[in-house]
């Protein structure tokens, strides 16, 4: 009965999202953009390595050199098993893992609409803001909420959650900067610091028909900045909320808004690699801690103050194992930053090693 319950909850959240048609064409023209966006970076990671790339069947793209062969589909390769990457995507069960381990990882509650009390019980507790996420089935940050502090935005950012998980996370929000350390069989590849999306204000235009601008953008720009649309989610009316803003306001000129805390909106002038600014301890814990949980191709985020000095609870800790880590973070990065060419890497590392590919001729 609770999962009926649980399931009925989700329908009714969703049901105006799909509702929304011109939020569903955008959100098809976008994921047009990102299909173009990887089949032309693999195409050509493959031909820097004397590879050839067939555009395949079904959205997949065929990579293949002396007689081996490799499928991709936008960032996901042929290296970790179905299994291993429904566990990593379940973030209590990460959580568990990490615990047993003797990670630091956030303190959290499981709960579900159903059973609301238990998650109600785990914010009343807390004496700061805290993060809302769905326990699985989503990536890029759908479903979270950060910045919480009241009961009401907790039951919105729960129902919105829910719309995507039945089961839900909730947990203390660890403050600091977004960071993404890339590893490959255990190796260190390349760390990126994802800063919050922002928009600058013209006098003329408000927060909500800015943002629309900046979508128009970045689906019309060349070369590609964004792989996805700028949203107005609960996060973004928090953050404004906590920055004195609504959405219908017009800032004044040159004004710069960060208008939320979850960073996968961004663009790339908010990405700035920052390899050789990383502890030594935590690329060395980090690698451990994938290689530990068998997981080949990973990207760890991290969300810290400073990522120069050691994790922990006054600094910062993991907040995610993601299995399919999406190489164009490492690409899509400001101007001042030299891309890594990870596509290439991975490729080249699956061929030597025959490893995730398959033997055709």
């Amino acid at each position: 009965m609770g999962l009926v319950k649980d399931q009925l909850w989700r329908l009714r959240y969703r049901a105006p999202f799909y509702l929304d048609f011109p939020s569903l064409m955008q959100l098809l023209k976008f994921k047009q953009l990102r299909d173009r966006y990887y089949r032309d970076l693999w195409q050509q990671a493959a031909t820097n390595i004397n590879a050839h790339f067939q555009d395949w069947n079904f959205g997949y793209g065929r990579i293949s050199r002396h007689g081996l062969t490799t499928v991709v589909k936008e960032g996901t390769v042929m290296l970790d098993d179905h299994l291993t990457l429904k566990i990593m995507g379940n973030k209590a069960l990460v959580y568990a893992l990490m615990v047993e381990k003797g990670y630091a990882v956030p303190d959290f509650r499981q709960y579900s609409m159903v059973n609301f009390s238990e998650g109600e019980d785990f914010f009343l507790s807390q004496k700061k803001p805290v993060v809302v996420k769905p326990t699985s089935g989503t990536g890029g940050g759908r479903g979270v909420t950060t910045g919480i502090t009241t009961l009401k935005v907790f039951r919105k950012a729960s129902l919105l959650a829910s719309s995507f998980d039945t089961n839900l996370i909730i947990e203390e929000q660890i403050e600091g900067q977004s960071y993404r350390l890339l590893y490959l069989d255990g190796k260190f590849i390349d760390a990126v610091r994802r800063d919050p999306p922002i928009i600058k204000g013209d006098g003329r235009h408000t927060i909500r028909q800015l943002v629309a601008i900046e979508n128009k953008k970045r689906l019309a720009g060349r070369p590609v900045v964004a792989l996805s649309p700028l949203k107005i989610d609960k996060d973004c009316l928090n953050k404004l909320h906590d920055s004195g803003l609504k959405i219908d306001v017009r800032p004044d000129p040159e004004r710069i808004i960060e208008l939320k805390r979850a960073v996968n909106e961004n663009c790339s002038q908010r990405n700035h690699r920052v390899s050789k600014e990383v502890h030594h301890q935590t690329i060395i814990d980090g690698a451990k801690l994938v290689a530990d949980l068998g997981v080949r191709f990973a990207g760890i985020d991290i969300i810290c103050k400073d990522i120069s000095q050691p994790l922990g609870h006054e600094n910062g800790l993991i907040s995610e194992i993601n299995t399919t880590p999406g190489i164009h973070h490492h690409y899509l990065v400001s101007a001042d930053c030299k891309q890594v060419p990870v596509a290439e890497h991975v490729l080249e590392y699956m061929f030597k090693s025959r490893q995730g590919v398959m033997k055709i001729n």
